[in-house]
């Protein structure tokens, strides 16, 4: 009786502390609960509205293949997908993936057929069982996911004073989830030859190291402007330049210039055949072919074995003034007697029009942008090139099955370029004759894109394209808004978002070579430091309004265009990891005059 008359006082008491605990949460808690929801619904919302906003800066393009719009971040699972269907033999189907059974049958139909044909192999039926698996569960499979890449990208841009350029940046990165070291480098010399208004563009692309584009990046750009003053006074060198040529003397002896000489003089047209650029299109080939000469040295070399090589692409960019031709009484019939006499440089109107002359071996592409469509103005020197695979095959090179096209003795994919000394056998299919084309330069005219392998083996000249006028046109939008900001009076911190930040990884993964005549000043200039400084986490809201501060005033100091052109260069960069790019990648992107006209509403 006792034990149960305990138990019934302990249950009461319990009870009596239970309704207690529920009164005073009533009464003090149910503020604090509100509060507290009102708070995650408001931060929910905030969250939900920041999403929304990203989603509409989200940069989407035109894929080149079935023209869908697609976003940078689904690159890589688009064009894979393009790629299962085509494995089994189906046509695009808008996204949309076939039914198990129609799968399953199609699969086993193309494993017959291989049996059948005696082209079956354990490579073969690898592709066609990871399409399968691809489309079946609709997801990435474990054996070619992107592994997360570091951002270490690093830009620089720098100021030319030329008439066809508005602004130039250039943008690495070593892409560190596949690459020990960044083998990319590049040159950018204005004023070149001591000419206004010429201007000296290079990307090389490094394989085995970078050794050979160092040294190429530095010395090519002297040998060309050698040959070009060979032919045109108007180039000049200065005298360390020409020191650098001199030194060069026990290299290129009479005998080679003789063979080089005959070498010209087998591809010499008569006067009346003489093309316009000819001299120009000979003093790039002479230029490679002395470079590659000098490679043979194995300076700076690391390995006895396998020496490096580079692919590379050139550019000379001339701009001039042209006063179209008027008839006589083009004063009269304008009135304009009165204006002509006060401003002289109004009395005839000027065209500003220019050449590009450009000369590549390799990999690297250059693509030019005109009235919105792109033109790819290199060759691709790969085994990928059907002419250049019966060119090396009849030298007696092998050409491997390792990848789509094969590699160059089980080595490369590239058939041209400048050195790969130290292997006599690979080095005798791959030479240094670079393909050469000039280019009449206007204002339709809009931008050039010079960018190594690791871009274009994920993107297309049509998407870079679309790519580079979207995001354009964004950063147009995004800098406006900025600058109205600016120009309202401040009461209290604005809610705006960073127009641009990059993490800068390393200063030797991005180098330049300018001559003394070239402006250098924003490339050394404390300013662009702080551009690609790394940006660090910030503790409280204060910190990260007041960078963002920061970097609208860094991005006011810089010209229009030199800014469009590292965003774009970075956006491009982070296009190509995302996209599954396993190799450096550096992206030169150039705004000509025309992007004034057309690339402006």
């Amino acid at each position: 009786m006792f034990l149960l008359v305990c138990r019934v006082f302990w249950k009461t008491r319990k009870w009596n502390e239970k309704t207690s605990t529920f009164e005073s949460d009533e009464n003090v808690s149910v503020p604090r609960r509100k509060k507290q929801f009102k708070k995650a619904k408001l931060l929910k919302s905030r969250k939900q509205s920041e999403e929304l906003q990203e989603a509409k800066r989200e940069i989407t393009f035109p894929c080149s293949l079935c023209k869908q719009e697609i976003v940078t971040t689904g690159i890589f699972f688009h064009k894979k997908q393009h790629a299962v269907l085509a494995t089994l033999d189906f046509p695009w189907m808008g996204g949309r993936k076939p039914p198990f059974s129609v799968l399953d049958a199609q699969r086993q139909f193309i494993i017959s057929q291989l049996l059948s044909s005696f082209e079956f192999n354990e490579k073969i039926l690898q592709n066609i069982n990871n399409a399968f698996e691809l489309l079946e569960k609709r997801q990435i499979p474990l054996y070619c996911k992107i592994i997360d890449y570091i951002d270490g990208s690093s830009v620089s841009s720098q100021h030319i004073p030329h008439l066809l350029i508005k602004g130039v940046a250039i943008c690495g990165d070593r892409n560190a989830a596949w690459k020990v070291d960044m083998n990319d480098k590049f040159t950018v010399m204005n004023n070149f030859g001591n000419k206004p208004n010429v201007c000296f563009f290079g990307l090389f692309d490094g394989h085995h190291g970078a050794a050979a584009a160092d040294l190429a990046s530095a010395e090519l750009p002297i040998l060309l402007l050698h040959q070009l003053s060979k032919f045109d006074p108007s180039y000049q060198m200065t005298t360390e330049q020409q020191e650098i040529i001199n030194s060069f003397h026990t290299v290129f002896r009479e005998e080679y210039t003789a063979i080089e000489d005959l070498f010209s003089s087998i591809y010499k047209k008569p006067r009346a055949l003489k093309y316009e650029y000819e001299d120009t299109h000979k003093a790039f080939a002479k230029a490679f072919w002395r470079m590659d000469r000098l490679l043979r040295l194995g300076r700076n070399e690391v390995s006895r074995v396998r020496w490096s090589g580079c692919s590379a692409v050139t550019c000379v960019l001339e701009g001039s003034i042209k006063n179209p031709h008027v008839n006589k009484n083009w004063k009269g019939t304008n009135n304009w007697d009165g204006l002509s006499k006060n401003n002289p440089s109004q009395m005839m109107p000027q065209i500003i029009s220019g050449v590009l002359h450009i000369a590549n071996a390799g990999n690297v592409q250059a693509v030019l942008c005109r009235n919105g469509k792109g033109f790819c103005l290199t060759k691709e020197h790969t085994t990928r090139n059907i002419k250049e695979r019966r060119r090396v095959l009849q030298t007696g090179a092998v050409i491997s099955s390792n990848e789509p096209y094969g590699l160059l003795e089980g080595q490369i994919k590239t058939t041209r370029g400048l050195g790969f000394h130290g292997n006599l056998k690979l080095k005798k299919s791959i030479i240094p004759a670079p393909q050469t084309i000039s280019i009449p330069m206007d204002d339709l005219c809009q931008f050039l894109i010079l960018a190594t392998n690791g871009l274009w083996e994920v993107l297309d000249k049509k998407e870079v394209t679309a790519m580079v006028i979207t995001m354009f046109h964004m950063y147009k939008e995004t800098y406006t808004s900025i600058t109205q900001l600016e120009a309202l009076p401040s009461t209290g911190p604005p809610d705006i978002h960073i127009l641009f930040q990059c993490e800068s990884e390393s200063e030797e993964y991005v180098s330049t070579t300018n001559s003394k005549n070239s402006s250098d000043d924003s490339i050394d200039d404390p300013k662009n430091e702080e551009l690609s400084s790394p940006t660090t986490s910030h503790e409280n809201e204060t910190e990260s309004v007041d960078d963002e501060q920061t970097s609208i005033k860094e991005l006011g100091t810089k010209n229009f265009y030199e800014g469009a052109a590292e965003y774009i260069s970075h956006k491009l960069v982070n296009a190509a990891l995302e996209a599954g790019s396993r190799d450096n990648i550096t992206v030169m992107v150039i705004f000509l005059s025309g992007s004034e006209y057309h690339l402006l509403p």
